[in-house]
């Protein structure tokens, strides 16, 4: 974090140092991490509410989605000032902690705890206990990567205030791992089938109803804001892949509230689907959790073994050799550490889901690769040559205007058209039913709007397929001519409002620009909930729907 204050967290260092194939493997992992960050959280909040509440025992599924769908809500609106709530839960959650730490300490010297005896276990029985506790405790670590990676997210200087920040957080959550490990090992505690630890520890300690609400409350908050940062931290991540071409391009737009939404809301679809599909089971999905973050742990740290290397080459003063050969070390430790972490929990917890993770960051980074090939195989297609030249201009220019029926939309769609000049100007509807379609020719003709009304016939009445034939055989006639499709859009203020417009002419619009030297232009029109609505971000172009 200070090496690199101003990177992209571990993609950004990992692409950087070992190349883009790495670095896609690292930001696949951080995103299915992120995925089941998120679905983790709302589905120990459910343990938590279960726990507290015992009469709602088989909704665990319906909490933790009615959570998630809090979490959506905050993220989509927006929150004022985010750091200071989140500071305000850490320290209320440490306080809380702290408390139940005190008070089980004290209490130990009163209580009586029987003694449990068993029998001596075998030395592959232990080490395969060992194994499989490494493999699941280390969940603790993994929220701690989150914190490595957002050096570029704290103010100046950020190296100083993202490493003070990753220390604090490592030691508090260290002090408040073992005080409880401490106090759930006294009172012989040994799994989630009577609850989550730590209630299960207040419940012990306390032995008071109130209190034990207070530190379940507790519990919810720091797991619902853990859960609420990873949203904006998925959509900083799929921002950095886009940019680089691996992910949608329009991605890339971070600013764009649109877009943001749209991250926001695909976090939370692929985080109920899959606490959906796995029932809200905390330890079903910690065995997945966990591949993701160390992974990319893994590579962060082989980058920064690979760039103290390199650094020790350039540098010539001892006192500073010194100090990159101790990080260095530093980063070997942690790497080899790393990596046996990974490799335990991958052969340990492979059968319990761990599979899941595996496959599913394999098809992220194939679907990255796919991505990449496309938009290089686009820039080849569409890149210019040494000798290129000016593109020869079109013979003649025809208009269409497309026709539903006769309104101010569609003479506000020939009124463009005739300011455009073409060789040639028609007006173009479909005949789905005879009698309106007589009507509409009878009125065309009285007003003299100076441009003939072409009526297409349509047995199946179907607007596409006879106007697509129709501008399809004049491209056919004349294939060095370019023609202008005007097509009028209505533009409504209301969401639901676009469920009250046929969508033709928007399938229209997609099989006409599949045709060559063909140019669909939408030419606008504002209902009135548009016009109340101003020129909002959030107006929706629909179609009108023909007659």
């Amino acid at each position: 974090m200070r090496a690199f204050p101003h990177e992209r967290g571990d993609y950004g260092v990992v692409r950087d140092r070992l190349g883009q194939r790495f670095g896609m493997i690292t930001g696949a992992s951080l995103l299915i991490d992120y995925l089941f960050t998120v679905a983790i959280a709302v589905s120990a909040i459910a343990e938590v509410v279960l726990f507290v509440i015992p009469g709602l025992v088989g909704a665990e599924v319906m909490i933790a989605v009615t959570a998630l769908a809090f979490m959506t809500l905050a993220n989509l609106r927006g929150i004022r000032d985010r750091r200071r709530v989140l500071l305000t839960v850490w320290h209320g959650f440490l306080v809380v902690i702290a408390i139940l730490a005190a008070v089980g300490i004290a209490r130990q010297g009163s209580d009586r705890i029987e003694s449990v005896v068993v029998a001596a276990p075998e030395t592959w029985t232990v080490l395969l206990a060992y194994a499989g506790a490494v493999a699941s405790g280390a969940v603790m670590a993994t929220g701690l990567e989150h914190l490595a990676s957002s050096g570029p997210y704290h103010a100046e200087p950020r190296g100083k205030r993202a490493s003070r920040t990753l220390m604090t957080a490592v030691a508090a959550a260290a002090v408040a791992f073992f005080a409880v490990s401490w106090l759930a090992w006294t009172y012989r505690l040994t799994g989630w089938s009577n609850g989550p630890i730590l209630m299960q520890v207040s419940e012990r300690v306390f032995g008071n109803a109130i209190a034990v609400w207070v530190v379940g409350i507790a519990a919810v908050a720091i797991l619902y804001s853990a859960a609420t940062s990873v949203f904006r931290r998925f959509s900083r991540l799929t921002g950095l892949l886009a940019s680089d071409g691996v992910l949608p391009r329009q991605m890339a737009m971070r600013n764009d509230r649109l877009v943001l939404r749209g991250a926001i809301l695909l976090v939370a679809l692929l985080s109920a689907t899959i606490v959906i599909l796995l029932q809200a089971s905390v330890e079903r999905l910690v065995h997945m959790f966990i591949v993701g973050v160390f992974t990319a742990i893994v590579l962060s740290q082989r980058a920064m073994i690979e760039w103290t290397t390199a650094r020790l080459k350039l540098v010539k003063e001892s006192n500073e050799r010194w100090r990159l050969e101790a990080r260095r070390l530093l980063h070997i430790v942690a790497l080899v550490v790393a990596a046996g972490v990974l490799v335990v929990t991958a052969v340990f917890n492979f059968a319990n889901g761990a599979w899941i993770a595996i496959m599913l960051i394999v098809l992220v980074v194939i679907m990255m690769h796919g991505i990449k090939r496309h938009y290089a195989a686009v820039r080849a297609d569409i890149a210019l040559d040494r000798e290129a030249k000016a593109p020869s201009l079109p013979s003649a220019t025809h208009g269409i205007v497309l026709v539903a029926q006769m309104h101010r939309p569609a003479l506000h769609a020939l009124a463009y058209a005739k300011a455009a000049r073409h060789s040639s100007l028609k007006a173009v509807t479909v005949q789905i039913d005879r009698g309106a379609a007589v009507a509409l020719q009878r009125r065309w003709a009285s007003m003299d709007l100076g441009a003939p009304l072409v009526v297409l016939d349509s047995p199946y009445r179907d607007l596409v397929s006879p106007m697509l034939e129709y501008v399809k055989n004049m491209h056919r006639a004349s294939p060095r001519e370019a023609v202008f499709v005007y097509v009028p859009e209505y533009i409504v203020g209301r969401w639901w409002e676009q469920l009250l417009h046929n969508r033709s002419t928007a399938r229209l619009r997609a099989q006409l620009l599949n045709v060559p030297n063909v140019v669909v232009s939408a030419v606008p029109w504002m209902l009135e909930s548009a016009r109340r609505e101003g020129t909002s971000d959030d107006l929706i172009i629909q179609g009108p729907e023909p007659q």
